[in-house]
């Protein structure tokens, strides 16, 4: 089975790293190549796919694991949660991988975005909400 490893990336202004991949919104993610582990799989597809600098990204800690369908394959990714230390705010989409669009996006305005995520994507966006930015157990709809 095929390794992935995705993240999801805040920057200093505390926003949420989107791509528009394929006519959704996702999270950066991808393939992990044989010789090397899940978390700096994680880091190198964020920075192909976003044109983010790796020195820039800083891995956090793990956040969960999900599985979808592909070609009716199941998909395992192991996400992990980025800080992006730098001040770039201009981003070079991956054409050759059908990224179209990547954004920061402000946690309030999430809302405007959730019929457009891809499912796995708005697993990983209720996980950090609801058990890493509330520690008062608000609920997070999706």
């Amino acid at each position: 089975m095929q390794k992935r490893a995705g993240s999801l990336v805040v920057n200093r202004n505390k926003e949420l790293l989107l791509i528009y991949r394929k006519g959704k919104w996702d999270l950066p993610k991808g393939k992990v190549e044989k010789s090397e582990k899940k978390k700096h799989g994680a880091l190198r597809e964020t920075a192909e796919e976003t044109g983010l600098e790796l020195k820039n990204l800083s891995l956090q800690h793990p956040l969960k694991k999900t599985a979808h369908l592909l070609k009716q394959k199941k998909i395992k990714t192991k996400w992990y949660l980025v800080n992006y230390i730098g001040y770039k705010r201009t981003m070079k989409p991956q054409k050759e991988e059908g990224i179209e669009q990547c954004i920061w996006v402000k946690q309030e305005s999430l809302v405007f975005y959730l019929p457009y995520l891809r499912s796995y994507a708005k697993e990983v966006l209720k996980y950090y909400i609801e058990y890493t930015q509330n520690p008062l157990g608000i609920k997070f709809v999706a």
